[in-house]
Order: C-alpha cells, then sequence, then structure tokens
C-alpha cells in the first residue's frame, strides 16, 4: 500500500472495523434470538456456538482497533454464553434480560466516536510491505572508551577487521563532543564508567535495532564475579567482556546489534480466525519489515507450515473446530517444527488456560487487545532468539560434521566410552587397530582392550575411564589375543543430556618401540665398539710413544757415529787431504746435522699430538712482545720495525700458544732478514659472528700463491735451503697447534711483496 504513517495506517484500520461493527453486532444479536428456549432444542446448539464465536471476536478485537468498550461488553457476552454452554433451559429469563442488557451496551459502545487512548498521535512513516525506517547504516562507527589507550589501540586495530571505523577515547566527555557530530553505531566502554551519565545520553547514540535512541552499550573490565556483570547489566550493557577480551564474540554481537534487521525478513505466520484481526496484526507486522502469512482455517495450517518456514507464529486459543492449544500441540508433534516459537494472541484471561497453553508448546501468552508496539516487540525478540538459535545449531551442526570427518579419517583410534568403561562408539581406525567390529569392541569394553594379565594396566584402566585427562601408554589385546603397546590419551566432556562421557585416542607404537629397541641395541653396539676403538686408540698411542723414544734413541745413535767418524778421519788425513776431500768430509756433517734436526722435529711435532692441554686466558700480546724483544737480542745488529695492536684475550694453552708465536713470528724474522727497512706487524680483525681473526705480517720475501697449498704440510720448502736455513717442519707445527684449539690458519702472499699469515682461536670466556 502507499507509504503512510502508522498512526494513519491504524486509524484507517480503526474506520474500516468501525465501518463493520454494525453488521458483526447485528450477526450476534440474530445468533442470541436464535437460541430460543434452552440450547437442547434444535438449531439452538448451534446457534449458542455460533453466538460464542462472534462475541469471542468482538472480544478480541474491539480493543485491538480502539474500541475498548466494545471489547468489554463481547466479553461479557461471551463469559455469560461460555459458562451457561450445555445448560438446560439457557437462557432463562433472567440471562435474556442480561444478554439484552449488554447487548444494548455493545450498541452503544460501537457508536461512540472516541479516539481509542492507545493509539499513538504520532509515529515514523511506513508502508504496508515494508517497515518503520532503520537506521541508513552508511558507516558502522564504534566509539571505544578506555581509559588505557595503549590496550584501546590494540582492540581497535584488531576490530578494524570487521569492518567497522574506530574511534579512541580515554573519556566519556571526549566520546560525548564526538557524538555530537556523528554518533556511533555502538559503544564499548571499560566497566569503571559504567555510572558515568555520559553513557546513557541519547545523544551518544545513533537510531538502531537495539534501543530506540540509544547506541547499544558493552562494557569490558578485569571482573568476572556476579556484582561486575550486575553493575554492566544496570547500566544498561547488552554484553560484558571480561579481561582478556575475545575479539570474535565482541564482533559477533556487534553484529547483531548494530546491523539493520535480517537481509531475509523476520517470516510470521499468523493463525486467527478473525480476518479483519489477522490482516491488521500482519499490516503492523509488515510496518515492521517482516513477512507475514494468514491463516484463518486452523485445519489448512500444515501446508502455509511446510511453504512459508516462519520464523514465529501468533496464535489465537478460541477457534472454532481446533482450539489453539490443540493446535500447538500438533505443531510441536512434527520435529521440524519442535523450535518454532508460538504466541498465543487471546482475550483468554484464565491463568489455568493460560498455562496449559504454555505447557503445551505455547512460549508467550499475551492478552488482547494487543498493542502494535507489544506485537512488534514480542514479535521481533521472539523471532530474532529463532534465528540465532539457528545460527548456533549450524555452527554446531558443522562443528560436529568435522568432527565427525576427522574422527572417521583419524590414523589414530578413536573410542567414545563412559566412565564406567562401557564403549560407546569406535571409529574404523580403532576396529583395523584391534581387529574386531564396532560391535565386538562395544561387547569388549576398556576393560577387555587392555592386558589385564599386567598389574601395572588395571590402574591406568582406571585412569583412561575415570581422570578428567589421561596420558600415558598401555598394552592392549587385539581380538586374535595377541598384545601390542599402545600410546592413549583420554579427556573426559559432558554431553547435550548432561552424561559424562570420555574420549579416548589410541596411536599403536609397535613400529615406535622396535626403534627404540633397535636403537639401544645400536648404542649398546656403539659403545661397545667405541670402548673397543678407544682401547686400539690407547695402545697405538703406547705403541707410538714407544716407537718415538727407540727413534730418539736409535736414529741419534748412527747420527753421533757419523759425525765423530769423518772428524777423526779430518784429523788423521788432516796432513795428506785434498781441499775437495775435506769439502766433502764438510757436506757429510752438514747432511747428518741436517737429519738431526728433522729427526728431532718430527720427535716434536709427534710429541705435540699427545700433549695434554690446559686452557687459560692468554695475552696474546704480551706474548708476541716477548717473543719479538728476545729475537731482537738474538739479532742485536738488525734494525726492525715492529708493531703489536691491542689484541684481545684468548682461552688457550700457553705453551702451545707461545710455540705458535715463536713459529710465526721466527719467519717473519728470517723470511725479513734481506730487508733494510724491515716491518712485523700483529693484530687482529672481526670474523664472522663472534669469530676474532689474529694476523702476523710481514714485508719479506713473500711466497707464490700458486704453491700455497704445500706451505703447512711437512719438509715442503718454498725456498732454497741456501737462502733461508730451517727444517720445513714449522708451518705443519702451528696448524697442528692451531687445530687443537678448534681454530684455522691461512696465509695471502705475493713474491717480493712480504706475507700475512692469519690464525682463529677460541675467544676468552666472559
Amino acid at each position: 500500500m502507499p507509504t503512510t504513517s502508522l498512526a494513519l495506517y491504524m486509524q484507517t484500520q480503526r474506520a474500516l472495523y468501525a465501518a463493520g461493527l454494525p453488521e458483526k453486532i447485528s450477526a450476534l444479536e440474530a445468533a442470541l434470538r436464535q437460541l430460543g428456549g434452552g440450547t437442547d432444542e434444535p438449531g439452538s446448539q448451534e446457534a449458542a456456538l455460533s453466538a460464542l464465536a462472534q462475541a469471542h471476536k468482538l472480544a478480541g478485537s474491539g480493543g485491538t482497533f480502539g474500541f475498548p468498550a466494545v471489547s468489554e461488553a463481547a466479553a461479557a457476552i461471551e463469559k455469560i454464553l461460555s459458562e451457561n454452554a450445555g445448560v438446560p433451559d439457557f437462557p432463562g429469563t433472567d440471562h435474556r434480560l442480561t444478554l439484552q442488557t449488554v447487548l444494548q451496551a455493545l450498541k452503544a459502545a460501537a457508536t461512540a466516536d472516541q479516539p481509542a487512548a492507545d493509539i499513538p498521535a504520532a509515529a515514523p512513516t511506513a508502508s504496508s510491505e515494508a517497515v518503520v525506517p532503520q537506521p541508513t547504516g552508511r558507516a558502522r562507527l564504534l566509539h571505544i572508551i578506555d581509559p588505557d589507550g595503549v590496550a584501546a589501540g590494540q582492540l581497535a586495530d584488531q576490530l578494524s577487521h570487521g569492518g567497522y571505523q574506530i574511534r579512541v577515547f580515554t573519556q566519556p566527555a571526549a566520546a560525548d563532543l564526538a557524538a555530537r557530530q556523528e554518533a556511533p553505531a555502538a559503544i564499548l566502554a571499560d566497566i569503571t564508567f559504567a555510572a558515568d551519565p555520559l553513557l546513557a545520553r541519547p545523544v551518544l547514540a545513533a537510531p538502531g535495532p537495539a534501543t530506540e535512541g540509544r547506541a547499544p552499550l558493552l562494557l569490558m573490565g578485569a571482573g568476572t564475579d556476579f556484582q561486575t556483570r550486575l553493575a554492566a547489566v544496570r547500566a544498561g550493557a547488552a554484553g560484558y567482556f571480561p579481561h582478556p577480551v575475545d575479539v570474535r564474540a565482541i564482533t559477533a554481537l556487534l553484529g547483531l546489534l548494530t546491523s539493520a534487521e535480517p537481509t531475509q525478513p523476520y517470516r510470521v505466520l499468523i493463525i486467527e480466525d478473525d480476518e479483519a484481526l489477522a490482516s491488521f496484526y500482519a499490516g503492523v507486522l509488515q510496518s515492521a519489515g517482516m513477512q507475514t502469512r494468514i491463516v484463518t482455517e486452523p485445519r489448512q495450517v500444515m501446508a502455509p507450515l511446510v511453504d512459508f518456514q516462519p520464523d514465529l507464529i501468533t496464535c489465537d486459543i478460541h477457534m472454532p473446530q481446533c482450539n489453539g492449544i490443540e493446535l500447538a500441540t500438533l505443531i510441536r508433534q512434527q520435529p521440524e517444527f519442535v523450535r518454532v516459537p508460538i504466541i498465543f494472541l487471546s482475550a483468554e484471561t484464565s491463568l489455568d488456560q493460560q498455562a496449559q497453553a504454555l505447557r503445551q508448546g505455547g512460549d508467550d501468552f499475551i492478552t488482547k487487545p494487543v498493542s502494535p508496539e507489544t506485537l512488534v516487540s514480542a514479535a521481533q525478540s521472539r523471532a530474532r532468539r529463532h534465528r540465532s538459535l539457528l545460527a548456533a545449531e549450524d555452527t554446531l551442526r558443522i562443528s560436529e560434521e568435522r568432527f565427525r570427518l576427522v574422527v572417521e579419517t583419524s590414523l589414530d583410534g578413536f573410542l567414545q566410552s563412559l566412565p564406567d568403561g562401557t564403549v560407546v562408539a569406535a571409529n574404523q581406525a580403532a576396529c583395523t587397530m584391534f581387529g574386531m567390529s564396532e560391535q565386538q569392541i562395544r561387547a569388549a569394553g576398556i576393560a577387555g582392550l587392555v592386558d589385564s594379565t599386567d598389574p601395572r594396566m588395571a590402574g591406568r584402566m582406571m585412569q583412561v575411564s575415570r581422570s578428567a585427562r589421561f596420558r600415558g601408554e598401555l598394552v592392549c589385546v587385539r581380538g586374535d589375543g595377541t598384545r601390542f603397546p599402545a600410546e592413549a590419551s583420554s579427556s573426559q566432556h559432558v554431553n547435550s543430556e548432561g552424561d559424562v562421557q570420555v574420549s579416548v585416542i589410541l596411536r599403536d607404537i609397535t613400529e615406535r618401540k622396535l626403534a627404540e629397541q633397535q636403537i639401544l641395541q645400536l648404542n649398546a653396539e656403539l659403545e661397545t665398539r667405541v670402548e673397543n676403538r678407544t682401547a686400539e686408540l690407547t695402545a697405538a698411542t703406547l705403541e707410538l710413544q714407544a716407537f718415538s723414544q727407540a727413534l730418539a734413541h736409535d736414529l741419534r745413535q748412527p747420527y753421533i757415529a757419523i759425525n765423530g767418524m769423518t772428524r777423526l778421519l779430518e784429523k788423521e788425513m788432516a796432513a795428506g787431504i785434498s781441499e775437495r776431500g775435506r769439502h766433502y768430509l764438510q757436506r757429510i756433517r752438514a747432511g747428518v746435522n741436517q737429519m738431526n734436526e728433522r729427526t728431532d722435529s718430527l720427535l716434536a711435532l709427534a710429541q705435540l699430538s699427545r700433549m695434554q692441554s690446559r686452557r687459560e686466558q692468554v695475552d696474546l700480546g704480551a706474548m708476541a712482545g716477548a717473543v719479538l724483544k728476545s729475537l731482537q737480542q738474538q739479532h742485536p745488529e738488525r734494525l726492525v720495525a715492529t708493531r703489536i695492536q691491542a689484541l684481545p684475550a684468548v682461552q688457550a694453552d700457553a705453551g702451545l700458544a707461545l710455540h705458535l708465536l715463536n713459529i710465526l713470528l721466527g719467519n717473519a724474522w728470517k723470511f725479513t732478514s734481506t730487508r733494510k727497512d724491515a716491518e712485523i706487524t700483529v693484530g687482529c680483525e672481526p670474523g664472522t659472528g663472534e669469530e676474532i681473526i689474529f694476523f702476523v705480517r710481514d714485508n719479506g720475501v713473500g711466497f707464490d700463491m700458486a704453491y700455497a697449498d704445500k706451505l703447512f704440510t711437512a719438509f715442503q720448502r718454498l725456498h732454497a735451503p741456501g737462502e733461508f736455513a730451517g727444517a720445513g717442519i714449522g708451518l705443519a707445527t702451528a696448524r697442528r697447534i692451531v687445530t687443537r684449539h678448534g681454530g684455522r690458519i691461512w696465509a695471502t702472499s705475493a713474491p717480493g711483496q712480504g706475507a700475512c699469515f692469519y690464525f682463529t682461536l677460541a675467544p676468552a670466556s666472559r
């Protein structure tokens, strides 16, 4: 119908009702005349039922359309007829006079032209098929009022992902000023501000479906006790969230409170035998944005129920052929409509009748006349709750379906049992694990699935069945009697019927146990092999030590003999020996000395491998200074520029570290002997991570990097023996020292441009 105000719509309906009142009263009067001399006379019973129905309709509809006097008079007639139904010789003379008096009062009430007190003088604009306008919803603005600005900012970041525009305030006064410019769709405030009157000011609120003229208020706080929650309720909060707040729960509630009426309008099925009253109810509900379907004949209710799928049913009680209580019982007997709320709209004032209506399936009872505000409020509340329950059931159904799929497809066995050990259900993995059907597992129970011969298992079985939580290992028994180890975890929960059930998850760990045994066996074998290998190495070390001692003794004897014999030969033939012969003898003695030196170097290198190192904090800078000072004292004729940078302390064996510096600095001193402006530098530089790289740099003769791989090999020399003295074992010894300290050593050089040797050692402990 064309757009108009709800008040105008009601006035129009009142006028239409008033126009039809004379006809309705005439029909009632005609039915009363047909009562004759008693309800037991032919046709009189039908007339009594017709009169009762006419009076009931007028009693229920008069007040709704603004004629309360009509309702009162019709209710009086209905009471007389209902109290005397089946009474012989009714109506008698007295009853006829009473009915005639009340009928005259009814006619007088129908002709009265006074506006009903409960019809609003003005209301928001509406249309018959849509609703009183809802909030425009141009932006879901949310005000957060919290003295902790940091926490409020973090909460705002999370809520912003839900499509809300957030403004954060630390005091209600600031929020009040902002709300005067743009009203929020909802307010989320700390409960410490619950008593602040600014939170209740209408200016803070944007119109919304939750409360007219005020935005929904949500409170949050640290308390979880009853008094805190009661304070939130008294402050008018639509919800209270204790810290730490559940953002998902806040978002869900905000979605319900800040959105307009649902995208799919609520569907209301109106069961009312009075067509005028049913149409009026439909118009009022449509003006609130709901869809309606009218059923005036109770026997025809099934098809609309299935097709329309209502969110709410309104039903009269007194209807012909089937009353509302019987109809509600019939509807409730069908599982698909058990959850649909039913509101009785009736002029019935008997508390017993009202209680029976609620017992038989009604969710609410509203006595006629029913004001539009009451009807809309009750319908929205019940339909909204119905939709919420359906959504919750859908969520639960999806969750249960996911859980079922997880259980059915799980590779682990799953058992559902009672605290006494009775198995209620088992998945396919459990059946495969035990080699039994689900029925056999149920018959066996938890006790039949666990090894009863192991005394430890009895206590664990009780823990599985009765403990709130259990996790451990069990010895289980298959259907064929074989035993296998299993890892079990269980937890208790309460099902929808309030019964305690136990969920048990079992995992066959036979392969894991075999692997553990193999690992233990391998470890034992490895320990034996290590012991044997250690014994072999110890024997080899002792043998090497004995060989070294023998080498030191046995090799030196020939060297001493050769050296002594050459000296005796030179002395014996001193007069007749030629210069060439003397040269040969000198060459023999030089070779013997060189061989003796190499033997000593080999023995020192072997001895180094057997030495027990003792780490301590060593000052390499001071040690390098002492070595260079000693070299200068040994060669006072040389002028060498030395520089030692600040070096950090290291954890090293002091004797080996000194030996290392003697080798590197000795080489630097030796290979700069041809330089008049010789320079030697000892320093360090940062490496990777916490690593420190030490270096010894000189400007000596250098070497070709093509032969760098031979530097740290024993007896490998990059210069002729005549150029520089040495046995060729020093750098090999240096590498072994560095390696024993967990470090590395390398060098860079170029012929004629000096060399730089780098090495790393373990850093000093802090």
